[in-house]
C-alpha cells in the first residue's frame, strides 16, 4: 500500500476502518498535525508547546455521500472517536489516537452535491497502541 493512504476512523480502537473501506469510500484527505494545541512565548523569548496534539483532515472538495458517511461518526458538534493519521515525526507510518472529532460549525460551502474546502478538526488526542 502506498504511503499516506492509511487514514482510519472508528468508534472503538478495535473498530478502526480505512477511509477507503467505508461505504462509499472516502477520498484520502490532506492532513496537518501539531504535537501541541498551542505554543506560547515565555518571558525569556523561548517557546513552549502546551496541550494535547491536534490534527486536521482537509479535502478541497468532498462529494455529499462521502461527507454523509463521515457525519455518522460525528452526528453533533463533536464526538469521541478513534483515528489513525500521520504525524510530523511519524514519517510514512501513521499513528493511532483517541480524540474528539469536531464537525464544522460554519455553513459548509457546497457546489453540485459537493462540500468545498471541507475540514474536520481532531483535538484532545491521546496516542494508543
Amino acid at each position: 500500500m502506498t504511503t499516506q493512504t492509511l487514514f482510519k476512523i472508528g468508534t472503538t480502537s478495535g473498530g478502526l476502518v480505512l477511509l477507503s473501506a467505508l461505504t462509499p469510500p472516502v477520498m484520502r484527505p490532506k492532513s496537518t498535525f501539531s504535537p501541541y494545541a498551542t505554543v506560547v512565548e515565555l518571558g525569556d523569548g523561548s517557546k513552549r508547546g502546551i496541550g494535547s496534539p491536534v490534527a486536521t483532515w482537509h479535502w478541497d472538495f468532498l462529494p455529499q455521500a462521502q461527507r454523509d458517511v463521515l457525519r455518522t461518526y460525528c452526528p453533533g458538534v463533536s464526538s469521541e472517536v478513534f483515528i489513525q493519521t500521520y504525524t510530523k515525526d511519524g514519517g510514512t507510518i501513521p499513528k493511532r489516537f483517541s480524540c474528539r472529532m469536531h464537525w464544522p460549525v460554519t455553513e459548509e460551502e457546497t457546489q453540485t452535491s459537493r462540500a468545498l474546502d471541507f475540514r474536520i478538526d481532531f483535538t484532545q488526542m491521546e496516542a494508543i497502541a
